[in-house]
């Protein structure tokens, strides 16, 4: 086997649903870690539930990027793919993610009944430059996975990466038992490891290429591997929110199931509702009563909610609204991403609503973000969104362990977290529309809580000039954010030049890598992306007007008759011509590549 050292590389696994291919991916980047490697890892999740074996929805795996450089996105095209059937392949040539010296190692076990498909499939990878390798499980690793009921071929599978990408053995057994060590039957754990044995030495003795990328092996504790529903989970402990209320919805469940095994040991618990407006009715119900509370939901959960953001934010009850985007309208593709939530996060419930915006666009912004957002919401007693996406939320990343601020009062928020979101502190005393904003029980601070308009005293109050004043003093309230947001970064510093590329959320480690892509190759390019989408800085026309052109990038549909979300409001905002660069609603992730792409297209 010849060894060609990388200093970055993309792989994939693919399977039918239910085979273990996550797990297996979750297997081998913990090991890569644990090597001192960079990891970035994209789950690929079949929405239906068990779907039929051998069909194209029944496509699961994983694409898993690795480095020895921090990574920020999932990367371009994939460099090798391990395919459990001509099927799962098929489907996912479909998405013309591979580089044109992409290497195929395809599973021949079930060829004897479908010749003919694995043969077009064989044809199609070829005409596309790929080389296809086929190859047969030992007749030892079949004969265990028989016993096992079938199960068991990913852990071959998993044997045969740790062999093509130079993982030692004995560093993913530790991973292996560390996962399956305690919940497996001994001669059933016994089983899976001599079948990722027989992987590891089928690939090291079949396959011609492996690849080295450089790391240094490490326990370093300050080192963390984490994915994005897990730092937001974490986050919300840290920001010192005691309950959780959400209604299970793909893909924001898992921060349920996160926060019910660990939240309790902090004081803290969660709320399975009946459904998603119960949900934000006990969060709400749980924060007027003194006790931080947030809810998540995806985007159908998001428009069941939108009658009770309304409500908070008339009746000055703080809320944190997680929004795990997924791709829609309606059910649409909960097990894809997307960002076309933006605008029913900022203009969704009826009248003239306020409330605040935040991005997350990596697992880092994830974990500060429950901190910032109590601190807004306290403050300003408006609802706060934390806008993710299914991306975000079930990406793994290496980062430097975060630190953590244990947040109790809000006036305390340590300066590293409001710098983290390029944001000053707001003013001490800031205006309400009723005067008494005390907690029930409070001796002589009666409050009341209505969604009809009221006066400071809080008394029912349909006047003129009482409308307009409790207009003024929320949309106040945003004003205050407006005037506190610093300049967001310009990526590479670049303050001029011919274009801008501007984004949010999940876009930013591919904008990132590419606009510095570009200004290496002396092109006169910046980029931006905001952690708090809505409101804006107020210097943001000035920004733009030192770019000849700016252009936003989004994973939400647009057209020449349709403006993207961003881009829209952007427009809106600045009345700078704002044209979405690229729009894709695919469902999958932008590429740097694309981007750096389309920015020589526009530059020419």
């Amino acid at each position: 086997m010849s060894k060609e050292n990388l200093k970055v590389s993309r792989f994939e696994l693919l399977m039918d649903a239910g085979f273990g291919a996550q797990k297996a991916g979750d297997i081998l980047i913990r090991a890569f870690a644990h090597m001192g490697k960079y990891v970035f890892i994209e789950p690929m999740i079949p929405a239906e539930i068990s779907p039929p074996a051998r069909s194209r929805p029944a496509l699961s795996g994983v694409i898993v990027r690795t480095a020895e450089f921090d990574l920020k996105n999932i990367g371009n095209d994939t460099d090798l793919i391990i395919a459990q059937h001509e099927i799962v392949l098929d489907r996912r040539l479909d998405d013309e993610e591979y580089s044109p010296d992409c290497k195929i190692l395809l599973d021949m076990g079930y060829k004897a009944s479908n010749e003919d498909s694995y043969e077009q499939v064989c044809k199609r990878a070829s005409k596309n430059g790929i080389n296809v390798y086929p190859f047969e499980l030992s007749a030892e690793a079949q004969m265990l996975i028989k016993a096992l009921g079938g199960k068991g071929r990913n852990m071959y599978y998993l044997g045969m990466l740790s062999a093509i990408y130079c993982v030692p053995e004995e560093f993913m057994i530790d991973e292996i038992t560390a996962i399956f060590g305690k919940r497996l039957a001994p001669e059933v754990y016994d089983k899976n490891i001599k079948i990722f044995h027989y992987g590891h030495e089928h690939a090291s003795t079949n396959f011609q290429h492996s690849y080295e990328i450089a790391g240094k092996p490490s326990d370093d504790k300050d080192r963390i591997l984490i994915d994005g529903n897990t730092a937001l989970s974490l986050g919300l402990i840290d920001a010192g929110v005691k309950l959780l209320s959400g209604y299970p919805i793909t893909p924001a469940s898992s921060i349920m199931h996160t926060l019910a095994k660990v939240s309790p040991s902090y004081g803290g618990m969660v709320h399975q509702a009946e459904d998603e407006i119960s949900a934000i009715g006990t969060a709400l119900g749980s924060y007027f009563g003194g006790v931080p509370a947030a809810t998540a939901t995806s985007g159908p959960g998001l428009s069941l909610k939108q009658e009770f953001i309304g409500y908070a934010g008339v009746a000055e009850i703080p809320i944190i609204i997680i929004d795990v985007q997924r791709s829609g309208p309606s059910t649409g593709m909960p097990t894809k991403t997307e960002q076309s939530d933006l605008t029913a996060a900022i203009f969704g419930a009826h009248g003239d609503h306020t409330k605040i915006v935040i991005g997350v666009g990596n697992v880092l912004d994830c974990f500060y973000a429950p901190a910032f957002a109590r601190y807004l919401t306290e403050k300003l007693r408006l609802p706060v969104f934390i806008m993710s996406d299914f991306i975000m939320a079930n990406s793994y990343k290496v980062i430097e362990k975060p630190k953590t601020c244990e947040l109790k009062d809000v006036d305390d928020i340590p300066d590293y977290i409001l710098d983290h979101f390029w944001m000053d502190r707001l003013p001490d005393n800031i205006e309400m529309v009723r005067d008494i904003q005390a907690n029930p029980g409070t001796p002589g601070q009666m409050r009341r809580v209505t969604g009809l308009n009221t006066d400071k005293s809080g008394s029912v109050n349909y006047f003129a000039k009482t409308n307009q004043r409790s207009h003024a003093v929320r949309n106040e309230k945003v004003h205050h954010v407006q005037r506190a947001l610093r300049a967001p970064e310009l990526f590479g510093g670049v303050e001029e030049g011919e274009l801008l590329v501007v984004g949010w959320g999940t876009t930013r480690g591919s904008i990132a890598e590419a606009v510095h892509s570009c200004q290496d190759q002396g092109l006169k390019v910046g980029g931006m992306c905001f952690r708090v989408v809505y409101p804006l800085p107020l210097m943001l026309k000035e920004i733009f007007s030192k770019f000849k052109k700016v252009v936003t990038v989004e994973m939400a549909y647009g057209d020449e008759y349709k403006r993207t979300p961003l881009a829209m409001f952007l427009r809106s905002k600045t009345l700078v011509d704002i044209e979405p660069m690229v729009c894709r609603a695919t469902g999958r992730p932008i590429s740097p590549q694309t981007i750096e792409n389309e920015i020589k297209e526009i530059l020419k």
